[in-house]
């Protein structure tokens, strides 16, 4: 029972360490990125959140308040149950949709040296800033290898060379493009803090998809 309890103790303040490291990592990421949060960010964030809150609450029980010794099995008991919560919408998930960052290269064939030709003409971003805010704020929710809707959001593989945008049916144009990150048709969240040299980089990236 003593070595029960002396691994108990160490698994739990080794469990709050990597807690507390991961949610200021998650914390910085999501200020870098100035996107707002999906259903799924927002699910992951309450049960993070009620964690930290049940923790703190067994803590004060075991150490401080005795009297309500016989309620820290339960709380422990919650922070399991909500810990693997957030496994499954975070890694799990992740692990399910193939979840990978933007990292392909652009494949250079007859197709895209026509596209990259004509854009350049028209120039108005740039694409490496553009490519660089895409995989922030965006890769999360859409690929850039295919059209499917394998994750929430559609594929932008080529978009701007289809007729309409996929979810709204809009004209794929740049214009169309910037009222949806504006103000998004559907689920999609409204990205406002975005300059518009911004959103022309992430536009200038996508011609290239």
């Amino acid at each position: 029972m003593t070595l029960l309890k002396t691994l108990h103790r160490i698994n739990g303040r080794l469990f709050f360490i990597v807690f507390i490291v991961g949610s200021i990592l998650c914390i910085y990421l999501l200020s870098k990125s100035k996107a707002e949060l999906t259903p799924r960010a927002t699910l992951h964030a309450f049960s993070a959140v009620a964690v930290f809150l049940l923790l703190s609450l067994k803590i004060l029980f075991i150490k401080f308040y005795r009297q309500f010794y016989s309620y820290a099995k339960l709380l422990g008991v919650l922070i399991v149950l909500l810990t693997f919560n957030l496994i499954a919408f975070s890694t799990g998930y992740s692990i399910v949709v193939g979840d990978k960052l933007v990292t392909d290269k652009v494949e250079i064939n007859n197709n895209s040296k026509l596209k990259a030709e004509m854009y350049a003409m028209n120039k108005e971003g740039n694409v490496e800033r553009g490519k660089k805010l895409f995989s922030q704020i965006c890769s999360s929710c859409h690929y850039t290898d295919r059209k499917d809707f394998i994750r929430a959001a559609p594929g932008l593989k080529g978009i701007l060379s289809e007729k309409n945008l996929p979810v709204s049916k809009k004209p794929a144009t740049p214009e169309n493009i910037t009222n949806q990150i504006r103000k998004p048709y559907r689920f999609m969240p409204a990205f406002t803090d975005l300059k518009d040299e911004e959103i022309k980089d992430i536009i200038e990236y996508l011609k290239t998809l």
